[in-house]
């Protein structure tokens, strides 16, 4: 007798409770099938942090300001040079870490008196990551866009292929169906008045 089938998944099965909600009987019910729940209105917590909801006034991406955060770069517009900058600016700033980390970890800062020099140094390349991730954030409805343009472009090229070969199978049927009214043409007995 052979061992019956070892039966793998990706997922575990979900719970019988969940399962029985789906018999045939309830199906026809209609009665205990679980409905999606409604959606959240209000604030809500996402990940740890309460969010108060979509306002469709406001733009997607919002300025560094308006989230009270100091922008570092300087011009929006030249986004390659500026990630460029950052990201150098990271490099520096990581490096700068390093040194204060390898003397000590505990020398008061210059600038503000309660903020060691590795706290402050963190913070500045924390400053430069949200600074990073603003700018690439700002460049993904160009990305949207450029992604939509050549998604069509491709469309537009295989429904011209598409095109070319029905008109080249179009001309093949035209020139098989004209070969055989002649051949039929020279079959047919001619009849003479």
């Amino acid at each position: 007798m052979d061992p019956p089938p070892i039966l793998s998944s990706a997922f575990p099965l979900p719970p019988m409770s969940y399962i029985e909600l789906f018999s045939d009987d309830n199906i026809n019910q209609n009665d205990k099938i679980l409905q999606p729940p409604p959606p959240i209105e209000g604030p809500y917590e996402l990940f740890g942090a309460y969010v108060s909801g979509i306002d469709y006034s406001e733009p997607i991406i919002r300025p560094l300001a308006a989230l009270q955060i100091q922008r570092v770069y300087m011009r929006p517009d030249d986004y390659k040079g500026e990630l460029k900058k950052l990201c150098f600016a990271i490099l520096t700033n990581y490096l700068d870490l390093l040194q204060i980390v390898s003397r000590s970890t505990l020398t008061p800062s210059t600038d503000s008196g309660h903020l060691t020099l590795r706290e402050q140094k963190l913070n500045e390349i924390e400053l430069l990551f949200i600074n990073i991730h603003h700018l690439i954030n700002e460049l993904r409805p160009h990305q949207a866009r450029e992604t939509l343009r050549v998604i069509l472009e491709e469309q537009k090229q295989q429904r011209e292929k598409t095109s070319e070969k029905l008109y080249s199978f179009l001309n093949r049927i035209v020139d098989v169906l004209n070969s055989a009214v002649y051949s039929l043409n020279d079959l047919v007995p001619k009849v003479s008045n």
